[in-house]
């Protein structure tokens, strides 16, 4: 890292380049965490200084790529490369963008360490903007090649507007060495905007991933998020919601898949602070092989958000011995007129199920698939996206159990 304050300097000089200073200035201020902080520290998915260089002193650079997609937006290395006509949205390179982007956007650098590496070092990424009292429904594919390097992607919804978009990334190529990948998601919110956003993550296996979404909320706005990670070596991911408007609306649900030797740390968290606010979070997981699952999240209630409720609740489901699962939600409350609870619950799939499944004739891979299948399935069925739940039962019936 020694060597990136001369690469900022000079092959990232552009007009966000006091925004990247100040988010590299907060990355040397982050401390590393120390495993005091608390004993399963040392069970996080670590990301290694040396990965942490690659993808800050790496360019994403502009590849047309032969890919099978019918999205009306195509990313390629996180350069929009297709892009439909779309009444009523606005969708760029964010780097052709940068005298345009509303000031409010760049009072934001995020929270955590890798984050505001991330947002110091990018090198491409989408500006999105859904003008006032439009419904906009999109979905966009991204395909990056097989190299380390990271991106910022910002999206502005309107005042009263609702945005529909389905988000799917991939990797193309099988590379020798480890690559990561980061890239941060941040949504802004008018007055009474709506966001419902379809999330897959589904890279290879020689990938780590590395993904920040935040959503900024207004008066009446309403966010619901459904993820899917399933891909990817490493993942590090967190999703968190700042509820500054009254009557903000949150919801979150959340599906990982883990195998062979992967690791995946999921962090689901809110943070409410307008009145009559609204958070539930609700995470699974499903562990086989030698992989590992970690479920980490806070439900956050400031003082002046009375009359609010926050709920978490994470499960996931051991499918090996040789698996780990971990889960560790939060709830920091700080008034008395709010309604709050957290759950964590982790399991093997019941005999009892598959022994009555068996006894009507179907096979123990089936009778699995059918359990692990409906453990999930319950979540992403309220996107009601057709692919998304096609996709996830997909991942379902291919466990290696």
């Amino acid at each position: 890292m020694e060597q990136f304050a001369d690469y900022l300097k000079t092959r990232l000089k552009d007009p966000a380049y006091d925004y990247r200073q100040d988010s590299f200035l907060s990355f040397l201020k982050s401390p590393l965490r120390d495993f005091k902080e608390s004993p399963t520290v040392k069970d996080y998915v670590r990301i290694e200084g040396s990965q942490l260089e690659s993808m800050a002193s790496t360019t994403f650079v502009r590849a047309e790529v032969e890919v099978d997609s019918d999205a009306d937006i195509l990313l390629q290395n996180g350069f929009v490369s297709r892009a439909g006509n779309i009444e009523g949205l606005i969708i760029k390179n964010i780097g052709d963008q940068l005298n345009e982007i509303p000031l409010f956007v760049w009072g934001q650098k995020g929270k955590e360490r890798e984050e505001f590496l991330i947002n110091a070092a990018w090198s491409s990424g989408y500006y999105m903007e859904v003008e006032p009292e439009k419904d906009i429904t999109v979905s966009l594919d991204s395909f990056c090649t097989h190299q380390s390097g990271s991106e910022k992607n910002v999206i502005v919804v309107g005042r009263m507007a609702r945005l529909n978009i389905a988000e799917s990334r991939y990797s193309i190529g099988e590379g020798k060495e480890m690559e990561t990948q980061g890239k941060s998601i941040y949504f802004f919110m008018e007055e009474g905007s709506t966001v419902n956003f379809n999330y897959l993550q589904d890279k290879g296996k020689n990938i780590t991933d590395i993904t920040f979404i935040r959503s900024f909320q207004k008066k009446n706005s309403s966010f619901n998020i459904y993820h899917v990670n399933h891909g990817a070596s490493k993942v590090l991911f967190q999703n968190e919601s700042y509820q500054e408007g009254d009557a903000s609306d949150y919801r979150v649900y959340g599906i990982s898949f883990t195998d062979g030797d992967q690791q995946a740390d999921i962090r689901d968290s809110s943070f409410e602070m307008g009145k009559n606010s609204s958070a539930d979070i609700q995470v699974r997981g499903v562990v086989t092989g030698a992989s590992s699952t970690i479920h980490r999240g806070n439900v956050d209630i400031e003082l002046e958000s009375i009359n609010s409720t926050g709920f978490y609740d994470s499960r996931i489901l051991l499918l090996s011995k040789e698996g780990y699962a971990n889960s560790k939600p939060g709830l920091m409350i700080k008034n008395n007129s709010t309604r709050s609870k957290h759950g964590s619950a982790i399991s093997n799939i019941d005999s009892e199920q598959i022994l009555y499944l068996r006894s009507r004739g179907i096979g123990l891979k089936d009778a699995a698939t059918l359990i692990t299948g409906g453990f999930v399935g319950s979540l992403i069925e309220k996107s009601n996206n057709r692919k998304f739940i096609d996709i996830v039962n997909r991942f379902s019936e291919h466990l290696a159990i």
